[in-house]
């Protein structure tokens, strides 16, 4: 058949207005809303805060003084990233995930912190919206340009044809734009993989309804309402995860490989795997809404997707994978996710993961 060409082509990074966002200074009120989370420390000059390779994580917010964020490069020397002044904050998506500590975090003169635990920090984003929309941008932006800092611009795409030329099967597409597609979309393009996100249009508060804790009444304004993931989806084009925000999946061919999926306006891509994140129906039914995947994958009664050993028919055990290899799923939609904006952060990011096994296993 044939099909509309889709433009894969990335615009050239902003950034200056990247780095604001990423890296914003918050007032006093917005420090004093947080103090209640954290602990004060002290930090003399030279001191860790963060280890690469650690699993501790906490946020730090600089009250006084700076602190060198550094990456170790393969020699073992360490690199300076960046230095965080009076008002920054420290953190990335990893604090919401059980990766090891990508850089180290140290300070660079003798500085007073604010010091807030991975929960504390769960807590604190729950209860206050505008600082939610304040830090989870920032994080999303410092994961989304993380790689494009070092040498030779990150990681090297899997899917090159040659200078100048993009291959049009895509390594990932991600369907769904909450917080697990766009956390996905994310950490696929800082690491390398040809990505493009589908239905950025699903981040309104509607949508992203089934996040929502009872315990947390309207927790999602600042995330939605804000423009967190608006702005995100932006920021994404920048860095190489190519975002089609107002389209939707309507079909899925499970039949062939690598696979295709059809989009509302009558545009097919083919990807060699798939996250898929598309979030419940917006009836309030609680269903999955995986209608556009016509029965392909194993669900459970509400039409969520099972994962790892429990989809049926599955020959492997890999976390959130679906009853078909290379498609996967991550949020609200999968069966056993905790529905929580947080928890579907990591997931997204998990899933990421187990796509590059099963690239990788695809490709010998």
């Amino acid at each position: 058949m044939n099909r509309p060409a889709i433009d894969l082509a990335c615009r050239p990074p902003d950034l200056p207005a990247l780095h604001a966002q990423a890296f914003p200074m918050l007032t006093a009120a917005q420090i004093a809303r947080a103090t209640p989370y954290g602990e004060p420390m002290l930090a003399p000059a030279g001191s860790v805060l963060l280890q690469s390779g650690g699993q501790e994580a906490a946020f730090h917010i600089l009250l006084q003084g700076t602190v060198e964020v550094l990456e170790c490069e393969a020699d073992g020397a360490m690199q300076s990233l960046l230095v965080h002044r009076d008002g920054e904050f420290t953190g990335s998506l990893d604090l919401f995930t059980d990766r090891p500590n990508a850089v180290t975090a140290r300070a660079a003169s003798d500085s007073r912190l604010l010091r807030l635990s991975r929960e504390a920090l769960a807590r604190l984003l729950l209860a206050e919206p505008t600082l939610a929309d304040i830090v989870l941008r920032a994080f999303m932006l410092r994961r989304i340009s993380y790689l494009r800092q070092r040498p030779y611009g990150g990681a090297i795409l899997r899917s090159t044809m040659g200078v100048g030329r993009v291959d049009p099967v895509l390594d990932l597409a991600v369907i769904g734009g909450g917080p697990a597609g766009l956390a996905a979309a994310a950490y696929a393009a800082s690491e390398g993989l040809h990505t493009l996100l589908v239905g950025g249009s699903l981040c309104g508060a509607q949508a992203l309804g089934a996040y929502a804790l009872p315990a947390f009444p309207g927790t999602l304004t600042g995330l939605c309402d804000g423009g967190l993931l608006r702005r995100a989806e932006t920021q994404s084009r920048h860095f190489g995860s190519h975002v089609m925000p107002q389209r939707l999946a309507t079909a899925f061919d499970s039949a062939s490989y690598p696979y295709q999926v059809w989009l509302d306006d009558g545009q097919v891509i083919e990807a060699r795997s798939l996250i898929v994140a598309t979030g419940l129906a917006e009836d309030g039914s609680g269903q999955g809404n995986i209608d556009w995947l016509e029965g392909c994958l194993d669900t459970d009664d509400r039409g969520r997707i099972h994962t790892g050993r429990a989809a049926a028919g599955s020959m492997q055990a890999r976390a959130y994978e679906s009853s078909q290899p290379g498609v996967f799923a991550a949020g609200s939609v999968r069966a056993g996710c905790v529905p929580q904006v947080l928890a579907g952060i990591a997931e997204g990011a998990a899933a990421v993961r187990v796509v590059h096994r099963f690239l990788d296993a695809s490709a010998h």
